[in-house]
């Protein structure tokens, strides 16, 4: 039998292992980092995920004065760089950047691994508004000039007015379910491969809205080709205040943003994950970060990782609904 001497002598050592452990772990998160640290993207070089890494990255590395590389694995809808994370090994030295992640978990069936279990929010680097915009159509030539104009014309017509997006199940068209629903209208979409590919159809008339980021539409709005009719969010977009929010014009349920955040291996280390939290968030609100976002039309975000969930969250349920109502499919 156990002796109480014996069972007291397993209790210290139990305790000394755990503050030992505690200690080392400590000792690992002070020490962090103390070799390069890779920043994967699964996106091709060029587009704003890629730059977003990349701007994070050089101020980081000024931080930790050690080299923070950003890789591009692009491929099988963001699958490939999200496993070359996922079988990482677990230290905080593999950090994903995405902006599709929740589509990526919601719409493929066959997933190989779950992704938010293997997975951890650490920081949301951006949070931008999506702002609503209108061409001029070929077939009617003329161009909406208030969000209510653009509403009653779509129940004039249902299916008449088209709405382009960056592919099936994205955040611009998860946003045109949310408008349908919303004001009881029907619109024609037509997917294409990117934000670029819709640009160009806005600009010829072949499709007449879109959802989209500020800086795919900044350099068309003097031309008076494209408007911009309503913003996403909570408040109106710092970077063009005379934008109305859909919550200011009556139309209910836009308060989320696009986001672009960081994500670390759901067993790293806490004290690790803690001090990658409070070092990202130095990088994201320094003033060369946040000028160099500023130029991109992006608006720096940081906070805590409870934040980026609530954010990631958001979109999880415009997901859901989508779903549950039959407009999207898994694939």
């Amino acid at each position: 039998m156990t002796t109480r001497r014996q069972l007291i002598a397993a209790l210290i050592g139990t305790a000394a292992t755990s503050t030992v452990t505690a200690a080392l772990a400590q000792s690992q998160a002070v020490r962090f980092p103390d070799r390069p640290v890779r920043i994967v993207v699964p996106f091709p070089a060029g587009g704003n995920s890629d730059a977003i890494a990349r701007t994070i990255a050089l101020q980081l590395s000024q931080i930790w004065k050690q080299p923070v590389v950003v890789d591009n694995k692009p491929g099988a809808d963001t699958l490939i760089g999200t496993s070359d994370v996922v079988r990482a090994p677990a230290v905080g030295y593999t950090i994903l950047s995405n902006i599709s992640l929740v589509v990526q978990n919601s719409f493929t069936k066959k997933m190989p691994f779950d992704t938010f279990k293997e997975l951890k929010p650490l920081i949301a680097a951006t949070e931008t508004p999506m702002y609503f915009v209108v061409g001029r159509p070929e077939k009617t030539g003329a161009m909406p000039q208030t969000l209510d104009q653009f509403i009653r014309s779509a129940k004039a017509g249902p299916g008449t007015l088209s709405f382009g997006s960056f592919g099936n199940g994205s955040t611009g068209h998860l946003l045109l379910l949310a408008l349908e629903k919303s004001a009881a209208i029907e619109i024609t979409h037509v997917p294409f491969k990117g934000n670029s590919d819709v640009i160009v159809q806005l600009l010829n008339g072949q499709v007449s809205s879109s959802f989209l980021p500020y800086s795919a539409i900044a350099p068309h709005l003097p031309s008076g080709k494209l408007k911009i009719l309503a913003a996403t969010g909570e408040q109106r977009p710092p970077l063009s205040p005379d934008i109305p929010t859909f919550e200011e014009l009556g139309v209910k349920g836009f308060t989320s943003s696009q986001w672009n955040g960081f994500f670390v291996s759901a067993k790293t280390p806490a004290a690790v994950f803690q001090k990658l939290s409070v070092d990202m968030n130095a990088a994201i609100r320094s003033p060369e970060v946040a000028a160099k976002l500023k130029t991109l039309g992006l608006t720096p975000a940081g906070g805590t990782p409870e934040r980026f969930q609530t954010m990631i969250d958001k979109d999880a349920n415009l997901i859901r609904a989508a779903l549950k109502d039959g407009h999207l499919q898994a694939n």
